[in-house]
């Protein structure tokens, strides 16, 4: 419950005395305040130790974790500023990683990205978690600069006193009563606003009567466990059960059940889920079933907190299992509240491109399987936390939490979470498609600035070191990734300054082209990923290149498994998101290719040596070194609804069983310069029904059809074709369902 919160704890009132401490003493109470988990009291503990030794670095980083841990953001941008300058990442590796999350959680963003892009350029393994860390924080700046393009009818309220206080408010969900609850971390505190009394600070499940002004006061749920911290409240379909967390200490939560009186929580722990972390739970109905979906960091996740799904039967949990990526990642996830009048998914994240510290995402249900998460953009985030997101499309109501500039603070402007109310624009309701899987895609994640990118791109060089990879091979295939490669070849950097007399020339080359190469790599998958999710269809022209030491027919040979390199990184990276678009099995029919221009020795630059006896010139030198490498020419773009023949259009229904209708929304993008209608479709059988078709699509914009599968099939592999008729060209277009019918 806590650890994904970033809850705040304010210093109790301990009385001690501040009057001649030692340092070591001082040190010694932050430490216990962060064993415990009480952050804020930590950094005034070390604060005091501060003061008597201001410049001691250890010191000066464990108020920097203090800080950040209880989102003092500004003080802990200038601690970590200050020991990476002192220490450069020797003893404290992660003091740069964090002073760019402090840079984006205090909106920062130009400082953030010349801080992230120093992360990336350090970090040598380009698939690690820190660099797609990384990588999604630069997005993120690149978002926060793009002019502020939120829907001006979506209203966020700042709940006012006394639902919000200077403590801290989270998880506001309306009752099956009509009632608002949520959960608040609250306590007695004196004049100094500190507690008084630290043993009754603990967090409770309050309801407030009301749900709309005027704001009548929350009163606390009642308990059957003396002085344990309850909270995330959450209702069985019926409302005849209420689900919540119970939590003896940050990393011992459990989920607990208890029937439904608004007044007691009388409850028993959920069965089924094991001894593992269990919190933040949010069950719904449908498929005929009732389903839990909840936060644990249990084995079989990704990373940090990840969303879970089990199914409910009988009050025990049923085969639990992490939600598969691209919602899960190797961060934290939380909060998740599924709608299921439009099939999304809310939930926020630290790790996926954002604003700053944790911001709210949402993703479509297409079949079985969620789509690539979209942010849900200005005003819902924030560069501080924003969590626990209800949104519910059926009447625009929404709900967060945030602890972003404006919410009540006594210790630091961004101390402490409120509740936040809002109310969805029209564009966000079920009968728009801005909630659909193509629409989602380009709505506040950056596509249009992808796609620019990759039209606009400059050619992009990657390097590699001499009859590298397979060296005295003359096949045509590798199994290595040009990250393998690239990582060999920096390992031999250092040869190639000894094997030169000027070294200035290699060091500048190394830092400038092959490093540089590398990373626009980089921005380059990110690119793809984000545009061929939007159902683009992409080509890469890649030319290999070689030095003259060869023959012409081993130089193409070994051009081709450069370009090879290139494919197998693309399949591999950022845990295979590109593999189902090379192996055109991608669902929304979008297509990647590489198209090999390989050639060798005849194309080397004049005056490149090829004598084996001076390896000085014909391998360390920097002009033999330009001359080995592929080059990616130039990519070219097509949108799948113009195109059909090159990127055929798919739809995937998933598994379904026999007898039992499902309905699915197919988003579709009119990517021509007039308008679009589709006039009528046919799948040519009773299994698959076109049951609703857009109006008018008007160019550039996206229109939902509206398909259903009606059980009437023998079980096995579904695949059939609807054709529909325009009033353009192409006068048809055909879409392929795939799908597989259980019995």
């Amino acid at each position: 419950m806590f650890r994904s919160l970033v809850l705040v704890v304010v210093l109790g009132n301990y009385g001690i005395s501040v009057f001649a401490q030692t340092t070591q003493q001082w040190i010694m109470w932050g430490d216990a305040s962060m064993a415990r988990g009480e952050f804020y009291g930590a950094s005034r503990f070390y604060a005091g130790a501060m003061e008597l030794e201001p410049g001691r670095m250890s010191l000066q980083w464990k108020q920097a974790e203090a800080c950040r841990l209880s989102n003092q953001y500004d003080k802990a941008v200038d601690l970590y500023e200050v020991v990476y300058h002192k220490d450069a990442g020797r003893t404290y590796p992660e003091a740069l990683r964090w002073l760019g999350e402090m840079q984006l959680c205090d909106g920062r963003y130009e400082d953030a990205e010349r801080t992230w892009n120093k992360v990336l350029q350090k970090e040598q393994d380009k698939g690690s978690v820190v660099s797609q860390r990384a990588m999604n924080a630069l997005k993120g700046c690149a978002m926060a600069a793009e002019p502020d393009t939120a829907n001006t009818t979506l209203t966020l309220a700042h709940l006012p006193q006394p639902i919000n206080t200077y403590d801290s408010e989270f998880g506001a969900r309306i009752g099956p009563d009509s009632a608002l609850y949520f959960t608040s971390l609250r306590g007695e505190l004196n004049t100094d606003e500190e507690v008084q009394d630290t043993l009754t600070y603990h967090a409770r499940i309050y309801r407030s009567p009301s749900s709309k002004e005027p704001w009548i006061p929350a009163v606390p749920m009642e308990d059957d466990r003396y002085m344990t911290n309850t909270a995330n409240a959450t209702w069985t379909p019926n409302g005849h059960w209420i689900l919540y967390t119970q939590c003896d200490s940050a990393n011992d939560c459990r989920i607990f059940f208890s029937p439904f009186n608004s007044t007691d929580l009388l409850g028993t722990p959920m069965a089924g889920l094991g001894e593992e972390l269990s919190t933040q739970p949010m069950v719904v109905r449908y498929g005929g079933k009732d389903w839990l979906y909840f936060v644990s960091d249990r084995a079989g996740g990704l990373g940090g907190t990840d969303i879970w799904r089990a199914e409910i039967i009988e009050a025990q949990a049923i085969d639990p299992v992490p939600l598969p990526p691209p919602v899960n990642s190797p961060g934290n996830e939380s909060g998740p509240w599924f709608d299921t009048s439009n099939g999304t998914l809310w939930f926020a994240s630290d790790h996926l491109p954002g604003f700053g510290g944790f911001d709210i995402f949402r993703s479509t249900l297409t079949g079985t399987n969620f789509v690539e998460p979209v942010n849900a953009g200005r005003p819902i985030n924030s560069p501080a936390n924003d969590l626990y997101p209800v949104f519910t499309a059926a009447n625009g109501d929404g709900w967060l939490t945030s602890n972003r500039k404006g919410s009540f603070a006594a210790k630091g402007e961004t101390c402490c979470n409120d509740l936040y109310r809002s109310q969805l624009p029209r564009s966000l309701t079920p009968e728009e498609p801005s909630l659909s899987t193509v629409d989602s895609a380009s709505a506040s994640t950056g596509i249009n600035a992808s796609v620019l990118r990759l039209r606009s791109e400059r050619p992009l060089l990657l390097y590699f070191h001499n009859d590298e990879p397979e060296p005295r091979s003359r096949a045509i295939r590798t199994d290595q990734t040009y990250a393998r490669t690239f990582s060999d070849y920096r390992d031999l950097f250092p040869k190639y300054v000894s094997e030169n007399a000027d070294p200035s020339d290699v060091q500048a080359f190394f830092r400038d082209d092959v490093e540089g190469g590398r990373a626009r790599l980089d921005t380059m998958v990110s690119d793809l990923i984000i545009a061929l999710q939007a159902g683009m269809c992409i080509t890469l022209d890649v030319r290999g290149h070689a030095s003259p030491l060869a023959q012409n027919e081993y130089n193409i040979n070994l051009s081709r498994r450069r370009i090879a390199s290139l494919r197998n990184h693309l399949a591999r990276t950022m845990n295979g998101a590109l593999g189902v678009y090379l192996d055109s099995t991608a669902s929304n029919g979008a297509i990647l290719r590489l198209r090999e221009l390989p050639f060798g020795e005849d194309r080397a630059a004049k005056g490149v040596s090829d004598e084996l006896t001076d390896l000085k010139l014909s391998v360390y030198s920097v002009e033999a070194a330009r001359e080995r490498r592929i080059e990616v020419e130039r990519i070219h773009l097509e949108e799948s609804t113009t195109s059909v023949e090159d990127c055929p259009q798919k739809f995937s229904i998933g598994t379904v069983n026999r007898d039992v209708p499902q309905h699915f929304e197919v988003p579709f993008r009119n990517t021509g310069t007039t308008p679009l209608l589709l006039v009528k479709g046919n799948a040519g059988c009773e299994c698959i029904l076109v049951d609703h078709l857009p109006p008018v699509i008007p160019a550039g914009g996206t229109g939902v059809v509206k398909i259903s599968y009606s059980g009437r099939s023998r079980p096995g592999p579904l695949q059939r074709t609807i054709t529909f008729t325009t009033n353009g060209t192409p006068s048809q277009l055909e879409l392929q369902i795939e799908g597989t019918v259980l019995p």
